[in-house]
């Protein structure tokens, strides 16, 4: 398999794929609304919008948004929303789940909880993986949105999930940097502890580095100067920072600073999940939606 080095090819391999459905919990949203009637326009998906139908409706007008075509279903809530959703999707009238106008913690804890999809997936384990472009490269970095504060287990899990989604983008040896602020072990930074041993773990195929600092994982001319030796250092691959505030801070730079094209993914979950953040773009919905489903076919 070739290697993805673009969302374009994402895109493209999607549009020649079996069409799936991708229900919304809660579609009343404008970027929500806008990104699947792209998505739907441009072929990657059909669409079922599960929410308050008025106000889906009404959203839609106000935004200038065709969304004839989609079928709407009503619900009370957001919380009537998600379970209708899931609801769709376990009776097989739907793949893909995506969050609209409802918080994580709500929708998230309706799908760890329903013991019907845990009988598919009985060893879930949860992260936000983000894509970025970057220097004719896909670079993937986790986690920004859901583990908080993980411990080096978690840590662990949340870099096989990474090197799950490196694997089906035709990375097959990639470089795997466990971050921190400095390039040497501190005990004063419990992150550069951690990112050592994680290091020293089996990794398979991938070649992993740590602690490494942001500049001297990704850039060639910051690993230069610092005279860093490392397998990863000034190209890795996967970024696994040491905690949400991290990631998270660099999610919103390469967002809204950089504007790069950036798309979201859930990995782990029983169902294929796209989870964007409720100021993402259209734009970068439209790229997570893809590659959600990109990434389930």
């Amino acid at each position: 398999m070739d290697v993805v080095t673009n969302f374009r090819t994402i895109v493209d391999r999607v549009k020649r794929g079996e069409k799936k459905t991708v229900v919304v919990a809660a579609a009343d949203e404008q970027d929500v609304l806008a990104a699947t009637v792209q998505a739907k326009q441009e072929g990657l998906a059909d669409f079922l919008y599960v929410g308050k139908a008025e106000g889906i409706y009404q959203c839609a007008a106000e935004s200038q948004i065709d969304i004839s075509g989609v079928e709407v279903l009503d619900a009370s809530d957001s919380q009537e929303a998600a379970r209708k959703a899931l609801e769709l999707l376990k009776a097989g009238k739907g793949h893909v789940l995506m969050k609209g106008k409802i918080s994580t913690n709500e929708i998230l804890g309706m799908v760890l909880k329903d013991e019907d999809l845990k009988k598919n997936n009985q060893d879930q384990f949860l992260s936000h993986v983000s894509i970025f472009e970057w220097e004719h490269r896909l670079k993937i970095f986790s986690d920004p949105a859901l583990n908080i504060a993980p411990n080096i287990q978690q840590k662990r899990r949340i870099a096989l999930n990474a090197l799950g989604v490196a694997q089906k983008l035709g990375i097959n040896a990639p470089r795997v940097a466990f971050l921190s602020a400095i390039e040497t072990v501190n005990p004063k930074i419990p992150s550069s502890v951690e990112a050592a041993e994680l290091a020293n773990m089996e990794w398979g195929a991938a070649i992993a580095a740590g602690p490494l600092a942001f500049d001297g994982a990704l850039f060639a001319e910051a690993y230069r100067i610092k005279g860093i030796t490392s397998p990863a250092a000034g190209n890795a691959d996967i970024l696994i920072f040491p905690n949400i505030e991290a990631a998270n801070t660099c999610y919103k730079v390469l967002a809204w600073m950089l504007k790069l094209n950036l798309a979201g993914v859930i990995v782990g979950a029983a169902v294929p999940f796209i989870l964007t953040s409720r100021a993402d773009s259209a734009w970068v919905k439209f790229l997570s939606i893809a590659t959600t489903i990109y990434l389930a076919g």
